[in-house]
């Protein structure tokens, strides 16, 4: 016999067949999300619970696997669930933008590379080579840091540039914790990037940082157009 939580369960699931989830405050979708991880029982008083401990429905999906275990009713399966979910969200949102895309100017570039960076904790640099009319040819990240800095050498910039066989390089990297505006060491760094690409004649074309409190295009702030003519 279909308990309470069952007629609930299925006039969540009919309300989103019927008109999506656009509507749904964030714990709704997140008790939706629950349904397939745990298939009896309440998942609302769940989902209110972890997005009250982190916040909101990505910092409950991105937490550690290890904190969402401390949660009552959250069980190793369901936080491995919720992890895939955040690894799965990331992988769709980078194929609605990957290779083919046409990057023809820095609001296009930093679109695509903000997606990169979702629900990331520590630096990493990405790396978009295009042809000459803009369009990605190939997008990898190439290095992985720590919460506050990330390196990447110019060879293995150059390197990718060639086997991408491309004419002009896009590269991001995150501010975790940080503000978006370039630091000292982003401007020296990307200087020495966009010489040694010049050497095998590839155009640096954009450094986008993206943070929390927003994107920084050092192309639009004046950055590589003034490093270019020194």
């Amino acid at each position: 016999m279909p308990s309470v939580h069952d007629k609930h369960r299925r006039r969540v699931k009919d309300e989103f067949l019927l008109g999506g989830m656009e509507h749904f405050p964030e714990h709704k979708v997140l008790e939706l999300l629950l349904f397939y991880a745990l298939p009896r029982g309440d998942t609302n008083e769940l989902a209110h619970t972890l997005i009250s401990r982190f916040g909101s429905l990505s910092g409950a999906i991105d937490a550690p696997m290890d904190l969402l275990c401390e949660e009552k009713g959250v069980g190793p399966e369901t936080a491995t669930y919720l992890n895939v979910l955040s690894g799965a969200f990331k992988k769709y949102a980078q194929s609605l933008s990957g290779a083919g895309r046409m990057i023809t100017d820095s609001t296009a570039a930093k679109e695509f590379m903000q997606l990169r960076f979702m629900g990331e904790s520590v630096e990493h640099l990405y790396f978009a080579g295009l042809g000459a009319n803009g369009r990605v040819l190939f997008c990898k990240r190439l290095s992985e840091g720590s919460p506050d800095t990330v390196g990447v050498t110019p060879s293995a910039v150059v390197k990718a540039a060639l086997r991408a066989d491309a004419a002009k390089v896009v590269l991001a990297h995150n501010h975790p914790y940080g503000i978006c505006n370039p630091s000292g060491a982003d401007l020296r760094t990307t200087q020495i990037l966009a010489e040694e690409l010049r050497r095998v004649d590839v155009e640096l074309m954009d450094h986008i940082i993206v943070a929390a409190d927003g994107v920084c295009s050092m192309r639009e702030q004046g950055m590589i157009r003034t490093m270019r003519n020194l």
